[in-house]
């Protein structure tokens, strides 16, 4: 008896490596998250948990972009889309991102902020406002974001919220580091490192 117990204990060990089910890497969308899928899909219909894959990030991924926590790919068909969590640093702490990306045009389906704290009197309150979120929409995943003060001169310019510029930075730093980790996870291309931290400028962040 104790015999076919260490049999069957050992058989779903084993069962957990292959599948990749103790990997900590692949993660399941949040109920956040997938309601923030669903917005930037454009989908009235329920996207069911099995289009949803989680990916696994490589270790050259998350030294490059440390930003990038999770990664997943999303079918609809013979559609693929990709989507990603990123959580840069802003002036005061963590900002948590999800970032969607069309698998067939290669650009930027959107971005929802999901949790920040950010200070309100410097234009924290601004992050999760759609005039600022869709600064974003349909930009090329081919070559990184550019904030920019005033306005917009180049296609990849984002320009920042008034006030808030090391919160905006922190914004485009999560979003190119999504589209990085993208271009080398999908692509198979060779993207530049994104800083997880706004460089250059004085933060609360210790």
């Amino acid at each position: 008896m104790r015999k076919c117990v260490v049999l069957l204990f050992a058989a779903a060990i084993l069962v957990l490596t292959v599948t990749g089910c103790s990997s900590g890497n692949a993660k399941k969308m949040t109920a956040s998250q997938k309601e923030a899928l669903q917005e930037l899909l454009g989908s009235e219909q329920e996207i069911a948990d099995e289009a949803i894959k989680g990916m696994e990030l490589t270790e050259g991924v998350k030294e490059k972009f440390p930003a990038v926590k999770n990664a997943y790919e999303i079918t609809c068909g013979e559609q693929k889309d990709y989507a990603f969590l990123a959580s840069p640093l802003g002036y005061r702490s963590v900002i948590d991102l999800f970032v969607a990306i069309d698998g067939e045009k290669n650009e930027l389906l959107g971005i929802r902020v999901l949790r920040h704290d950010e200070t309100p009197l410097y234009g924290g309150d601004s992050l999760t406002k759609e005039w600022f979120l869709n600064r974003f929409n349909n930009k090329s995943a081919g070559a990184y974001l550019n904030r920019v003060a005033l306005e917009s001169s180049r296609p990849n310019d984002i320009v920042q919220i008034t006030c808030a510029t090391v919160s905006s930075q922190a914004v485009v730093n999560g979003v190119n580091a999504a589209m990085g980790a993208y271009r080398e996870l999908v692509l198979g291309e060779e993207a530049q490192p994104v800083p997880l931290k706004v460089e250059g400028f004085v933060t609360e962040i210790r």
